[in-house]
């Protein structure tokens, strides 16, 4: 925060202020920060001004910034976060491992148009996060001061769901709770078991009529041997669907059609002009009058989530062992980050006559950043890290006054150090909806540069109103995957692992008020120093995959003599 009051100065090079006894009670200040530790490394900008901290003095801060976005930007125009979850045919391509399931699907119903949805999932969800940045700052010179930091972070990723809350888009299938999987799986049993019989039956006659042309079933094989093999090869790829798709054991019996869609008259009506074939070759016993097992209800919210222990579709081997689709709520203590901080030059007025020239201070600084915590899992659906990783920072501040009218330019380059995580093999690992092959590895967040602009307008010693415009360009991240001898479900789709792998652009635009007595204080005009003020911060426009964040920040600062003449 710059304060552009005057300052009497004595030959000891301190202010009057600061020569008197030594003081040991806080001083309490208000002021901003902003440093939110959001998905993909976007941050809101602030800029941290080029004042000095005098010598001997140690300055407390603490502040609170609370952001929210429930958007994010796409080539020409914004996406809802919600959009993200929704859907209005729930199906492989949210869950992969439904592929399979969807190809057997359309065997039996005779058409490769067939597609398996579990229904509308409808969602609404947005992201909030409070940043409480904790630091103790010294005063080692005129010129030096040294830091430490401790970031409080709480993320909130709101998730509010429903499942064909409506009859307008009720899906073809259904789950199978664990209490009807044996009966299902009897039932699919049935028809699988009579199929593969008759395709076996008719492999042999296909194979003994040509020698024994007069052998009982010989005559109709005989007269269309292609029909008869057609009708054999039809017959067994409809017991190997139903085994593939809806399962012949209680363990793979997850998913069923839907009592009276138009899924499951189709597979009916495939399963009975198959047996009207087959009994043209094997007589009238062949096939079966049994139909696989079908769904009464359809796909529910506790069928995708599970309750009370036990699983859900999503946790289910078909659902890949997902987390439930739930509001997160996660709490950190950041890590430590330890900081110092050089002033270049001053030139800054420091008696109270009127100022008549330019006014300018120039400071330059660095900070290490340790943050140990534990591996973030892409099974985690939607949830927002509040982890940074450790990392450094450089960063420069000059300030700037001629009047009444001032502004500070800032610049920072972070760099942040890997750190484990469980992400897919497959795909985008930022996608919402993680293919389900997941694997330890390390993640690198791309380094980040801002440059910052404050202009402000001083309406006396104690009072400004601050603007705030900010540029951020953030690198993308970088994965170091392990070597995986095998990948049994990634043939079920690409097999490419698919980072974005460009670099993002935001700005920032916003106001501020504040208040200061603080330069008062150091030249003895006023007996406490206090610092108030209040920043709004919105992201006007950013690449695709940038948060739509809005952001209010406010700071406290407290000052106390530590050492040297007070």
């Amino acid at each position: 925060m710059i304060t552009f009051g005057h300052m009497a100065k004595h030959s000891s090079g301190l202010p009057t202020a600061v020569r008197g006894p030594r003081k040991t009670s806080l001083i309490v200040a208000l002021a901003l920060l902003a440093t939110p530790a959001l998905v993909a490394a976007q941050t809101l900008t602030h800029t941290e001004d080029a004042s000095p901290i005098p010598v001997g003095m140690l300055r407390f801060r603490i502040t609170t910034g609370w952001s929210r976005y429930d958007e994010r930007f796409i080539n020409g125009g914004t996406r809802s976060l919600s959009d993200d979850i929704s859907s209005d045919s729930l199906g492989p391509r949210q869950f992969p491992l439904l592929a399979p399931v969807e190809n057997g699907l359309k065997t039996l119903s005779n058409n490769a148009a067939t597609r398996l949805t579990l229904g509308r999932l409808a969602a609404q969800s947005d992201v909030r996060t409070v940043t409480t940045p904790i630091a103790l700052e010294l005063g080692v010179t005129r010129r030096l001061s040294v830091g430490i930091m401790v970031p409080i972070i709480q993320t909130r990723r709101s998730i509010h769901i429903a499942v064909n809350a409506d009859s307008t888009r009720l899906g073809n299938v259904g789950y199978v709770p664990e209490r009807s999987r044996a009966s299902a799986a009897a039932a699919n049993a049935t028809v699988y078991q009579a199929f593969l019989r008759a395709s076996d039956s008719l492999t042999t006659l296909l194979a003994k009529c040509p020698t024994s042309p007069t052998a009982t079933g010989c005559a109709a094989v005989s007269a269309n041997t292609a029909a008869a093999t057609a009708a054999r090869d039809q017959a067994k790829a409809f017991a190997q669907a139903i085994q593939s798709s809806l399962g012949i054991d209680s363990v793979a019996a997850l998913l069923a059609p839907r009592a009276g869609s138009a899924l499951a008259t189709a597979i009916d009506a495939r399963r009975n002009a198959l047996n009207t074939q087959l009994q043209a070759y094997l007589g009238p016993t062949a096939g079966t009058s049994a139909s696989v097992f079908t769904s009464a209800s359809d796909f529910s919210y506790i069928d995708l989530q599970g309750r009370n222990g036990v699983p859900g579709f999503l946790q289910s081997a078909l659902g890949g062992g997902l987390d439930s689709l739930q509001t997160s709520n996660r709490l950190l203590l950041g890590g430590v980050t330890f900081a110092a901080r050089f002033l270049v030059f001053d030139h800054f007025q420091r008696d109270t006559l009127p100022a008549s020239v330019m006014q300018s201070r120039f400071a330059v600084g660095g900070e290490v950043r340790l943050e140990a915590v534990r591996a973030d899992s892409a099974r985690n659906l939607g949830a927002i890290s509040p982890a940074r990783g450790s990392g450094v920072a450089v960063s420069s501040a000059l300030d700037l006054v001629r009047g009444r009218i001032g502004a500070t330019i800032a610049g920072r380059y972070d760099k942040s150090f890997a750190r484990a995580v469980q992400t897919t093999l497959v795909g985008d690992p930022e996608a919402f909806y993680p293919y389900p092959a997941f694997v330890p590895a390390r993640r690198t967040p791309g380094d980040v540069i801002t440059l910052d602009v404050t202009p402000r307008f001083l309406l006396g010693q104690w009072f400004a109103i601050d603007g705030h415009y900010g540029i951020e360009r953030s690198a993308a991240a970088t994965y170091e995957l392990p070597a995986v001898d095998a990948c049994p479900v990634c043939s079920l789709g690409s097999t490419a692992f698919a980072p974005n792998t460009t670099a993002r652009t935001a700005q920032r635009l916003g106001f501020g008020v504040r208040y200061s007595t603080f330069e008062s204080y150091l030249r003895g005009v006023t007996g406490t120093p206090v610092e108030v003020s209040f920043t709004h911060l919105e992201t006007i426009t950013g690449d695709a995959g940038v948060p739509k964040v809005s952001r209010d920040q406010v700071q406290l600062r407290l000052y106390f003599g530590v050492f040297g003449k007070r």
